[in-house]
């Protein structure tokens, strides 16, 4: 796609967010996440490996939410929306954000510049802009 979105094999990398710091935060319902004028929102629980280790976070539970303020300032070396609906979140330090594939509602959502998205179906799947 010409938005910044390449098919590569089981997904779709989101190339233009590469080299984007994590700018702002926002912790309520879900999980926001933006970098510059793209964004990332986490609606489940995900998984945040750093190299203390992997925890389950969810900000709708409120759960280790103390450990996603270290977000902030990272850069994001990847961004990988599976075909079966899971995302993966590289930093260029060497975390991870992964969630998996929902079950029961959205899972994530990726706004590019306002415009262009991709997003988790409920059960798995991907719907892309068209």
């Amino acid at each position: 796609m010409d938005n910044g979105i390449d098919r590569v094999d089981g997904g779709w990398d989101v190339r233009s967010m590469r080299g984007s710091g994590i700018t702002e935060m926002i912790i309520g319902s879900v999980l926001r996440l933006h970098a510059g004028p793209d964004g990332i929102e986490v609606h489940c629980p995900a998984e945040l490996t750093t190299s203390e280790g992997a925890l389950a976070v969810h900000a709708a539970t409120r759960t280790h939410l103390d450990r996603l303020p270290r977000l902030l300032g990272q850069v994001i070396a990847e961004v990988h929306a599976g075909d079966a609906g899971s995302l993966r979140v590289r930093f260029a330090n060497g975390w991870r954000l992964d969630v998996p594939v929902s079950t029961g509602g959205p899972g994530w959502l990726i706004h590019l510049r306002g415009r262009h998205f991709i997003s988790s179906l409920p059960g798995g799947g991907l719907k892309l802009p068209g």
